[in-house]
């Protein structure tokens, strides 16, 4: 059994009555959940909540409880791997194409009288929830107008606290990218020309929008992902006109990229993250090129290998597997936070620089990987592996 508080409980007991969605089952059920760690307190709130950690009696993980509150979880996309085949596969009539940015996807609503950033685990995100005045200031007043909706963000940007790959136009610190808005409770997204309607009257910034294309001319969207490609976007995500099919493409180039990322952090990563990558690409590659020979195999090579000769050099001399984070508080409290967030996700971090700048608390943090570490460190070292 999950080890919880007699607290915990109790708080579950309170949130239970007002909770229309809790009460589809008895409350024995729910303690139950906590009791086995599938239940969970969200920590970092003033509101008490709860998220799900992993599915539960149809409800997905992520998604989120208080009283008179229930914050579903973001719903995975579907990927296609072929365009002109996919997309008629499942699309029948207009669509959109938004650009896909790499980055990580927050869920932004109103409980009692905070905001908060949710991460597609649950976990509020004390980054996300300190800095979004910086880019969305309507945000408290679009919540206001509109309880009932939950602003779907991207938060992309060297300056991100999670993920290594962002978009090469965005040269430091971060952006918020509102792509989606999704009903309260039901969790449904709401129509591309309904959301982007409310997305211009808030002044919200955007991916790129494209459309609306058919299923039977996509020339012009094979353009847009080749012209991606070249500036070294991630992709798109096609979007129905009644926003049911949504579905994901990706440049052949992102799926080097996530490679090349990964490559340092083996240890860390399942073997089928590589396999569903490669894959990706040559298929990609090959629908919006027509090849797969010559230069294109020196360019996957020197992609994803390219930094493994510093890293073995590094290890060899008894460093260990690390990424460096410079982000922007602009509260030292959100600072603390993010470090105790680690701390419960057991995130091993250094903390190398904290100071003051044009208003911001400037934070250098180092995230170590031990896995990776060991992963690579031991084959170095001359260990034998019986495979």
């Amino acid at each position: 059994m999950w080890p919880y508080s007699e607290e915990d409980r109790k708080r579950l007991a309170e949130i239970y009555p007002h909770n229309p969605l809790l009460r589809r089952f008895p409350l024995k059920v729910w303690e139950e959940a906590l009791a086995e760690g599938r239940l969970r307190v969200v920590l970092g709130t003033r509101t008490p909540l709860f998220r799900l950690r992993r599915d539960f009696k149809g409800l997905p993980s992520g998604t989120i409880f208080g009283p008179e509150t229930v914050i579903p979880s973001f719903p995975h996309i579907p990927r296609i791997f072929r365009l002109h085949t996919g997309v008629p596969r499942y699309l029948q009539g207009p669509f959109w194409a938004e650009e896909k940015i790499e980055g990580y996807n927050v869920r932004l609503f109103r409980v009692g009288d905070e905001i908060l950033a949710a991460t597609r685990r649950g976990f509020i995100c004390p980054f996300a929830t300190d800095r979004y005045p910086d880019f969305l200031p309507r945000l408290e007043e679009f919540l206001r107008d509109h309880p009932h909706l939950c602003v779907c963000c991207e938060v992309a940007g060297p300056g991100n606290p999670f993920v290594g790959e962002w978009p090469p136009y965005i040269q430091e610190d971060v952006h918020f990218f509102v792509f989606d808005l999704m009903r309260l409770p039901e969790g449904e997204l709401l129509p591309p020309p309904e959301k982007y309607r409310l997305l211009a009257a808030y002044e919200f910034p955007t991916p790129e929008i494209h459309g609306p294309y058919t299923p039977d001319r996509l020339d012009p969207l094979s353009q847009l992902l080749r012209r991606y490609d070249r500036e070294g976007r991630e992709g798109v995500v096609l979007k129905s006109a009644d926003g049911k099919i949504y579905l994901k493409y990706a440049t052949p180039g992102s799926h080097l990229e996530d490679l090349r990322v990964v490559f340092p952090y083996l240890g860390d990563v399942p073997p089928e993250y590589l396999t569903h990558r490669l894959v990706r690409y040559l298929l990609s590659q090959w629908e919006l090129y027509g090849k797969l020979k010559g230069e294109i195999w020196e360019r996957v090579g020197t992609r994803i290998l390219s930094g493994l000769e510093d890293l073995f050099s590094r290890l060899d001399r008894g460093e260990v597997v690390s990424e460096a984070f410079r982000l922007r508080f602009r509260t030292r409290r959100a600072f603390e936070a993010l470090l105790a967030h680690f701390r419960h996700a057991q995130v091993k971090v250094e903390v190398r620089e904290v100071r003051e700048e044009a208003g911001y608390l400037v934070v250098e943090i180092v995230k170590i990987y031990p896995r990776a570490t060991s992963f690579w460190r031991q084959k170095l070292e001359g260990f034998s592996v019986v495979d």
